[in-house]
């Protein structure tokens, strides 16, 4: 990393750190009493004891399965779908008006009808993360695909290249960049939806460990739980973000 884009890691930081700091003062001082918000030392304290015990996990590897599961279903489907319906006007006109009803539509409050179709096991929990995350993948998609410049695609085809190349050496890289900021915002509606479905039915997740602290007035242990959380969430999208800048050097992404 160039000094000048660490400089700029660190200070993004600086907000956060202000707000924690303010926070273990106010907790120490007495203006924030403990009955509303834990010491932020007693919260990191907590969150060094379930890493360090290693309970926190087997409830990792159980939520990155639903939400992983969930996530990859939603980008492979909502790719083929978005070109699809960009493609065959049919399509568009067949599947257009259902995810106009359903995106509107907050996808937790769907989690107890699913709960009800599929069952309480993890299927129901990963149906629903696909759903919250194929809406954002097919309609980025599908706008990407609307919007490809005409004139490449019949300079591409007066060369003789064929419909299937045409999809994968011209369409695809034109809609690359619209696809790859859906997929972002998936990657955080997984999380959270996630989350939401390990509250209401799970024995074992993030979500369940939130709930299960939470109901005890375990609140220094749910808190932590929940940093651990928001912490692994940013990891993922300065991951991802590090990964388009790879392997997509020719577009400009925000850092």
């Amino acid at each position: 990393m160039k000094a000048g884009a660490r400089w700029r890691a660190l200070t993004s930081l600086v907000p956060l750190a202000l707000v924690l700091a303010a926070w273990q003062i106010a907790s120490s001082t007495g203006l924030l009493p403990k009955s509303v918000l834990p010491p932020l030392l007693d919260v990191f304290r907590a969150l060094f004891a379930l890493v360090g015990s290693g309970e926190i996990l087997p409830h990792t590897a159980a939520s990155f399965m639903r939400a992983g599961c969930g996530f990859i279903f939603a980008v492979v489907a909502g790719i083929a779908l978005g070109i699809t319906m960009a493609r065959i006007r049919a399509v568009q006109l067949a599947v257009e008006p259902i995810l106009l009803l359903i995106y509107p539509v907050p996808k937790p409050a769907l989690i107890p009808l699913f709960m009800i179709w599929l069952g309480i096991g993890d299927f129901s929990k990963i149906a629903v993360i696909a759903l919250a995350c194929l809406l954002p993948v097919v309609i980025a998609t599908f706008n990407g695909a609307r919007s490809v410049d005409p004139v490449l695609l019949w300079s591409a085809r007066a060369r003789g290249t064929s419909e299937k190349r045409l999809l994968w050496r011209v369409v695809l890289p034109a809609i690359a960049p619209q696809i790859a900021a859906g997929v972002r915002t998936a990657i955080a509606i997984s999380i959270i939806v996630l989350v939401s479905s390990e509250f209401l039915s799970a024995q074992e997740g993030l979500g369940y460990l939130i709930s299960n602290y939470g109901g005890v007035g375990a609140d220094d242990a749910m808190l932590a739980v929940v940093i651990y959380l928001a912490a692994i969430g940013y990891l993922l999208d300065r991951l991802y973000l590090a990964a388009l800048r790879h392997f997509m050097a020719w577009h400009a992404f925000a850092h």
